[in-house]
């Protein structure tokens, strides 16, 4: 009996966990085909499901300049937010998870209710103040904005992982002779690896995904790919097969990212839950 309920269970999680694969799978299917359907039948109702594919879609998509432009920009503005966020992210973090005062505490729950609030309360001072130090426009600019989504996150991430280290290994290495620096930088990071991929990977997602400030801050030289892809929706109509190609690009680099370090980001998210 307890055999034959095992298995059942089994194979009922099995096909639960498969349907739910399935259904997360078919949006992006459903833009892929659209994507190599001709322009006459991309929105046929009903949907035709058999036809001969077309890649024109992607040929005028990556000869369109202005959008490989800013599918440049979006790589660019990504890591250079990836990065800041990851430094001073795993510094705030280090000094969150080893603080002992009340200033700490009270610093870190200002942290978190920063990334709680609405990203439209800041758009009108970040604006001001980007224009007033000449930053609007620039990479840089785009990258300290993104900072208020991210850098909460990471530092509160690295915070739970640093806590996970016992500061009986720190104190050791203090004994012999390491400085706090050299204790954070050869003890401390090795093991807190996965916590450093999974802020990495979810700070690239969130960096190049972010719409609402990129539409409002960048400019015609920094205009990121998502704030392109409302190029596609003009008065004229939409070009679905062009448009469903921009979303494949878009979503292209998040999947690869996601793909290759699945195994560090399931780790380290279940650490960090776990810490």
């Amino acid at each position: 009996m307890e055999s034959r309920e095992s298995r059942l269970r089994y194979y009922s999680l099995n096909t639960l966990t498969a349907a739910l694969v399935i259904a997360s799978l078919l949006p992006l299917v459903w833009l892929f085909m659209t994507s190599i359907k001709p322009q006459v039948i991309a929105f046929a109702i009903p949907p035709k499901w058999v036809f001969a594919p077309t890649f024109q879609n992607f040929v005028n998509v990556f000869t369109d300049e202005s959008f490989m432009k800013s599918y440049y920009n979006s790589i660019i503005v990504s890591v250079m937010t990836t990065a800041i966020s990851l430094y001073f992210g795993v510094l705030s973090g280090y000094s969150l998870a080893r603080s002992k005062s009340t200033a700490g505490k009270v610093m870190g729950l200002w942290i978190i209710l920063v990334r709680m609030a609405s990203p439209v309360m800041f758009i009108l001072p970040l604006y001001i103040m980007l224009r007033e130090t000449s930053l609007l426009d620039t990479y840089l600019g785009l990258s300290l904005t993104y900072l208020l989504i991210t850098l909460p996150f990471v530092t509160w991430m690295m915070s739970s992982f640093f806590k996970g280290i016992p500061e009986e290994i720190e104190e050791a290495a203090l004994l012999d002779g390491c400085s706090r620096v050299k204790v954070l930088m050869r003890v401390n990071l090795p093991l807190v690896l996965p916590g450093i991929a999974t802020c990495a990977i979810f700070t690239f997602i969130n960096a190049w995904n972010e719409f609402l400030y990129a539409l409002i801050i960048s400019g015609r030289g920094t205009r990121t790919a998502p704030v392109m892809v409302q190029g596609f929706i003009t008065f004229e109509g939409i070009n679905w097969g062009e448009l469903a190609a921009v979303g494949v690009f878009v979503t292209l680099p998040v999947l690869v990212i996601s793909f290759i370090f699945q195994k560090g980001l399931v780790k380290g998210l279940t650490g960090g839950a776990v810490k």
